[in-house]
């Protein structure tokens, strides 16, 4: 679903499983960084909203994860916006 999108830019290959994976261990795998990037800033909330249902990820792991990782260096105001209120 959202793989050709998070994997557009990057030499190496993340697989939704393996996405999924790390935001629930709430781990930063660095040779993933475009993709985890990506995710949080060119993903639609609408396939955002899909694949964190599809992989059991809840709201507030997800938006930690935003967070822990990606805020500092690619803020999002409409993701925020969306799940701002989990924390």
């Amino acid at each position: 679903m959202l793989e050709t999108t998070i994997n557009a830019q990057a030499a190496n290959y993340l697989s939704e499983q393996s996405l999924a994976k790390l935001i629930k261990e709430r781990k930063f795998d660095k040779k993933y960084s475009v993709q985890i990037f990506n995710l949080y800033t060119d993903v639609s909330l609408q396939d955002i909203v899909t694949f964190i249902t599809e992989y059991g990820i809840s709201d507030a792991d997800f938006f930690a994860y935003y967070k822990l990782f990606v805020k500092k260096y690619y803020p999002n105001p409409e993701l925020e916006e969306i799940f701002g209120h989990v924390g």
